[in-house]
């Protein structure tokens, strides 16, 4: 699995746009672009949170949204050795 062309920004606002962005930070295999795959994938889940919560529906992708955070997070600390 090899590097893939990075978003210019924020994806668009819906379920799967923060969904694609996380799972191709967790694919990443380049260190050298893992960082900015795991800023724009956290800068999509932020939006994402936002969005569900002026919203009644999608209770199962709240869950998810909670665990894709500490997800990066441990990808942050064992590949690229942050503190």
């Amino acid at each position: 699995m090899g590097s893939r062309r990075l978003s210019s920004s924020v994806p668009e606002r819906g379920s799967d746009g923060w969904q694609l962005e996380y799972e191709f930070a967790l694919q990443e295999t380049d260190r050298k672009i893992l960082f900015k795959r795991v800023e724009i994938a956290e800068a999509a889940i932020l939006t994402r949170r936002e969005a569900l919560s002026h919203s009644p529906d999608g209770f199962v992708e709240g869950q998810e949204i909670k665990i894709a955070p500490d997800t990066l997070s441990k990808l942050k600390k064992e590949v690229l050795k942050f503190l």
